[in-house]
């Protein structure tokens, strides 16, 4: 698999969101989400899946976007940031362990 994997997660509204895996500028699978009250969870079990069915590690990805519109105020967007910084900081933190430990 292309080692320039994105993670885009596209707010569409208030209420819709596209989570899109690619690799340079070709897209390789996608999923799209409710915005609901266990936004976390969902989210969370899309990313997990897309990247499970797609046979991607975490540590291929190099970047990860968010796009749309989105109020900084809203419980959402904020659950949004948090993965976002999950995801690159479990990058940035194990990723020099990895030659460690195997």
């Amino acid at each position: 698999m292309d080692r320039n994997m994105k993670l885009i997660l596209t707010i569409k509204n208030q209420n819709s969101l596209v989570i899109q895996l690619r690799a340079g500028k070709r897209s390789i699978d996608n999923e799209h989400l409710t915005v609901s009250q266990n936004l976390d969870t969902l989210l969370i079990r899309a990313i997990d899946n897309l990247m499970t069915r797609n046979r991607i590690d975490r540590l291929s990805l190099k970047a990860l976007e968010i796009r749309g519109n989105m109020r900084s105020g809203a419980v959402s967007s904020m659950i949004l940031r948090a993965v976002k910084s999950g995801l690159e900081c479990g990058h940035t933190t194990t990723a020099p362990l990895r030659g460690l430990l195997s």
